[in-house]
């Protein structure tokens, strides 16, 4: 028990360490000696718990994914509606401690590997399904099924688009603009709608409070 405790937590810790060393040199300049470095053991260590440094980034893209997965929870068991489940999603795509350059460019770097790497294939279908998953369970109480897809896509691609922009414009967008333009998508949505508006400020103090900045 006590050994497959360990394992957990160094497999965590380097990957953290590998998707951390990927915000600041990108792909190709991310080693298995820099991670190594960055954790504070050999590279020997590293490659015992990971094999090779395919894995190792492939863990890397995992530990990104859970990050992004708890932000979404830690609103959703908060929210009391599903205009709020909605706003929970949209907020927690861009928290202030998520949503930044480095971690784009992290993100970015994996990426645009997926159309060569199965891996990274399946992790990021898992993502594309659970945002899917989390704004349908929403949608469908405030819309027929087929506009509830409609709306859904439309979110999950304008949040898509907004990381994009972050990872690839000089000096990225902030968190601000980018919940600026997802408003302007929901206006043109759900236009003038009070129970939409409550629920975003609701949320929207939920999210300072557990993320002040």
């Amino acid at each position: 028990m006590k050994r497959n405790k360990l394992w957990r937590l160094r497999t965590e810790e380097y990957s953290k360490a590998a998707f951390e060393t990927l915000s600041e040199e990108g792909l190709s300049g991310t080693t298995v000696e820099k991670v190594a470095k960055r954790a504070g053991v050999s590279k020997t260590n590293v490659l015992h718990y990971f094999g090779n440094k395919a894995r190792l980034l492939e863990m890397a893209l995992r530990y990104g994914n859970a990050d992004l997965a708890r932000e979404v929870s830690a609103l959703l068991i908060r929210s009391n509606t599903p205009w709020e489940r909605v706003y929970s999603v949209i907020e927690a795509n861009f928290s202030r401690q998520f949503f930044t350059p480095k971690i784009a460019h992290a993100w970015l770097s994996l990426l645009a590997e997926i159309p060569y790497n199965p891996s990274y294939q399946r992790i990021q279908t898992a993502i594309h399904q659970r945002m899917r998953s989390n704004l349908m369970h929403a949608l469908e109480q405030l819309a027929e099924r087929e506009r509830a897809e409609e709306v859904a896509l439309a979110i999950s691609v304008m949040i898509d688009g907004l990381w994009l922009r972050c990872g690839l414009h000089e000096g990225g967008i902030g968190r601000d603009t980018a919940l600026q333009q997802m408003e302007l998508l929901m206006e043109s949505l759900f236009p003038s709608s009070p129970a939409r508006l409550a629920a975003k400020a609701r949320i929207d103090e939920i999210q300072s409070i557990l993320n002040p900045g």
